[in-house]
């Protein structure tokens, strides 16, 4: 079954894609920051739970029964000491999705108030996590919010962060993360003809499923055992309150457009 190419009103099957931001045991403002400790005990939970951890490559294309895919936006240096050992531990797959024009800078992009700074990989630890087998996707080139751009300044955002990272590695580049998880069909036809395959967006719309866009369930700091089974069996309440919490980003939207 192929990703639908229009609203689906009501329930689709999809795998369950969760969202990471930071893994970290250094305390951040935000909710998007968990600890190492944490991440362990969700690891560990979601595996007792019999789910097929699959990889994001091809699940555009295709659905395993019981799949649940591991992603991790933006880049940040500590995946590397505390995520990649993890997930390597359990042969986990996984897909980290990097802001190229900030690899080894820190994340000026976001609103920091001067106190929520963090460094992104250097492009040699990134080399090192693709050849671990974590697979490398874009987050656009500045992570601006693609629907507030022009077409030629949209293309050029997905365009240049695809081809930077497939120039670093030497290997081809298929997934991408939509920054704030903001979608139209002029995005979604862009990536499409730039050969992106799996387009990852936020949670799904109370409405449905938008336009072929693999939906994804974040994961925030207050998140217990109890978040993860509503988000894996996609409730109506956590849909709800993952697009509440969502709403708060466009502040940043705003700020930073």
């Amino acid at each position: 079954m192929k990703t639908p190419t229009i609203y689906v009103p009501g329930e689709a099957r999809f795998p369950r894609i969760l969202t990471y931001h930071e893994v970290s045991p250094k305390f951040q403002l935000g909710i998007t920051s968990i600890s190492p400790r944490r991440f362990v005990d969700h690891l560990e939970f979601l595996m007792g739970l019999g789910l097929n951890f699959v990889p994001l490559r091809g699940l555009s294309e295709r659905f395993p029964e019981n799949a649940l895919g591991l992603t991790f936006d933006d880049g940040y240096e500590s995946f590397l000491a505390h995520v990649l050992p993890l997930l390597m531990d359990r042969n986990l797959p996984a897909t980290l999705f990097i802001i190229t024009d900030f690899v080894g800078k820190t994340n000026d992009w976001d609103i920091t108030f001067g106190a929520n700074r963090r460094r992104h990989l250097e492009w040699p630890q990134i080399k090192e996590i693709s050849r671990a087998g974590i697979e490398i996707g874009s987050h656009s080139a500045t992570h601006s919010a693609l629907t507030r751009l022009s077409p030629e300044q949209m293309r050029s955002e997905l365009e240049i962060s695809k081809s930077t990272i497939e120039d670093r590695l030497g290997i081809e580049t298929t997934s991408l993360a939509l920054p704030f998880g903001v979608v139209n069909a002029d995005v979604f036809s862009c990536a499409r003809s730039l050969g992106y395959k799996e387009i990852c967006g936020g949670p799904p719309n109370l409405r449905g499923y938008f336009a072929g866009v693999l939906p994804r369930l974040p994961v925030y700091r207050g998140d217990g055992f109890r978040a993860l089974r509503r988000k894996i069996e996609l409730t109506l309440w956590e849909r709800s309150r993952l697009l509440f919490l969502r709403s708060f980003s466009r502040g940043t939207r705003f700020l930073k457009s």
